[in-house]
């Protein structure tokens, strides 16, 4: 009974074999050959007809076509679904031709293309698009990293972007870790916080994730053909299948196993270099004054009023903003100011993305005390950059300006030097009429007469010796006071080790908290800050090169200025790396800065 059961489903999928497609493997592997397979039953082959041809899209291409004829033999399951309707084919003769096509590089689902034959002198579609699933090969990386510029040739300072892509393919494990991600010494960079990129599927293959992001922006400080060197990574991928075979003893007798394994395996993988091709500014048109910016700027500059006494002071705001480099803005050339005295001026420099740039404003006060009453001008005040988009130069103006100086209740130079001291009150009327009104008899004091002048006493003459260096030494301090207080430089290096404690509090802080970019922040900000404390240089906006040498000029130590920028690189690497080290890691990076940082000399 069971053999005539089999009979009739081979016979029911005799009746209804078609045409088919499948593939000579589980996998197909972007980059490798592959087998696709038309079978072709034979009773259903037409009589008038010619070879078979394919035609291939998406990158796949043809290495050749075989055909064999075949007994395609049933499964269970086949015979089953044919009898009960499903008309799947089986225990039937054909004829497979076989395509051999290499996939493409890109991996999901790709259609592979049409199959056509001529029947009666006419080109058939056989079998419409193709759909194919093709995956990344095991010995291929199981992460792709990319780095693109928003442009790649640009203007000497002129700001353009870069950004990271990510790509993981099914085979990709985890434990992603930059480990160099410099951009070279040739670019001021603003570095974004990749803390919050986010993976997403890729459409079309779920088991793939992309993510990208801005991650910097960058202005050239020279000209030529520079490189933004490869942005290195690694991480854990599961490696090539590989066939392993097992000896086992049981009962006395050996019996040997074959099972196919993949063990996970720690690769690397890295960016291309991308050259930029850097132009220098044009001579034709350069002003005067051109202060070096390239891209585009605004600039304002008022004074907040034009009317005053002498004694008292009038603020000139200067507001410079555009999109060149990063963190950094020139400042523009002060007239002579002439009847004025002038302390140093305020600077404050901001920056923030908007949209697809960086922009930065700088906000300059000027202090000015007028000397003496009378009208005055204090000339215009000009600013040049270049535009990279109208590949020209520009130039703003502010002022001249006329201010009315009326005199004061205070002398001139009241302002600059101590109140003079005043001699005794002259006596009051009402004290000159006391007097006269009674006669005061001088009373004889008894010894009085005896006793010697001061003057005569050798205690005096010490006294007097010992108050002369006693004046000296307070009018020295005092004067060295007063000069301290006025010394903005002074003031700023003699409270660098305090402001260092408040930042390196903000550190711990944000290690407790588990804010591991907070930490990094405070860390490569705090010690920049502290160096332009002690120095009263500005190294924001510097290239690691450019505050080397400028730290050289200053007599500290190679061995410093290695251990400094060895740890600015550790503290931007840490902080711009889309993964985090440990806390201990974390920590003892922190103990390493306060440590260096306590050791310098400047």
């Amino acid at each position: 009974m069971k053999r005539i059961i089999l009979l009739c489903l081979a016979l029911a999928l005799y009746a209804t074999a078609r045409p088919s497609l499948q593939v000579d493997r589980e996998r197909i592997e972007s980059g490798k050959t592959f087998g696709l397979q038309l079978i072709f039953p034979l009773n259903e082959l037409p009589e008038n007809r010619s070879d078979l041809s394919i035609e291939t899209a998406n990158g796949f291409t043809l290495a050749g076509i075989d055909s064999t004829d075949q007994v395609i033999r049933p499964s269970m399951d086949d015979m089953f679904n044919s009898f009960f309707g499903g008309g799947s084919r089986g225990g039937y003769k054909a004829r497979v031709y076989t395509f051999k096509l290499k996939a493409p590089k890109k991996t999901g689902r790709i259609s592979v293309g049409q199959i056509f034959m001529n029947i009666d002198g006419q080109k058939r579609n056989l079998t419409g698009d193709i759909p194919l699933s093709v995956q990344r090969a095991y010995s291929d990386d199981a992460l792709a990293v990319s780095l693109t510029p928003s442009k790649k040739t640009v203007y000497e300072g002129e700001q353009f972007n870069v950004t990271l892509g990510f790509h993981t393919y099914e085979h990709f494990e985890g434990g992603l870790q930059a480990t160099d991600m410099n951009t070279g010494d040739d670019f001021i960079v603003h570095r974004s916080d990749l803390a919050n990129m986010k993976f997403e599927p890729v459409e079309g293959n779920r088991r793939e994730m992309q993510a990208s992001a801005k991650f910097a922006w960058l202005a050239s400080n020279k000209s030529g053909n520079l490189q933004i060197p490869p942005f290195k990574f690694k991480y854990v991928k599961r490696g090539e299948p590989k066939v392993v075979e097992e000896n086992k003893q049981m009962g006395g007798m050996t019996f040997s196993s074959r099972s196919v394994k993949q063990e996970s395996v720690e690769t690397e993988t890295q960016t291309p270099a991308i050259n930029i091709t850097v132009k220098p500014l044009p001579d034709e048109g350069k002003p005067a004054n051109f202060s070096g910016m390239v891209g585009s700027y605004s600039f304002s500059a008022d004074f907040d009023r034009t009317n005053l006494k002498v004694g008292e002071a009038m603020t000139l705001t200067i507001n410079i903003k555009g999109d060149g480099l990063p963190g950094s803005i020139t400042d523009p050339k002060l007239p002579d100011f002439g009847e004025f005295r002038s302390v140093p001026p305020e600077n404050e420099i901001n920056k923030k993305i908007v949209g697809n740039k960086v922009i930065t404003t700088k906000n300059i006060r000027v202090f000015l005390y007028p000397k003496k009453k009378g009208d005055f001008t204090i000339p215009e005040i000009t600013y040049s950059w270049f535009n990279p988009a109208k590949k020209k130069y520009e130039t703003a103006k502010a002022g001249p300006w006329n201010v009315v100086v009326e005199k004061g209740e205070a002398a001139a130079e009241a302002i600059f030097q101590a109140p003079i001291a005043q001699g005794p009150a002259a006596v009051q009327k009402q004290e000159i009429e006391s007097l006269g009104s009674d006669i005061r008899f001088i009373h004889k004091v008894n010894n009085s007469a005896n006793n010697a002048a001061p003057y005569k006493s050798v205690a005096y003459w010490i006294l007097f010796a010992a108050a002369i260096p006693f004046y000296l030494i307070v009018t020295f301090a005092v004067r060295r006071c007063r000069k301290h207080n006025s010394d903005a430089a002074l003031m700023r290096k003699g409270k660098a080790n305090k402001m260092l404690k408040a930042r390196f509090a903000s550190a711990r802080e944000a290690l407790q908290k588990g804010d591991a970019k907070a930490l990094y922040a405070a860390l490569e900000n705090g010690l920049i800050d502290y160096l332009s404390d002690k120095t009263n240089l500005e190294f924001k906006g510097m290239t690691r090169a450019q505050m080397n040498e400028e730290l050289a000029k200053l007599g500290v130590g190679d061995e410093t200025i290695t251990a400094i920028d060895s740890w600015l690189e550790k503290c931007a690497f840490a902080r711009f790396a889309p993964v985090n080290p440990t806390k201990d890691e974390q920590q003892k990076m922190l103990n390493d800065v306060e440590k260096l940082c306590d050791g310098l000399k400047v």
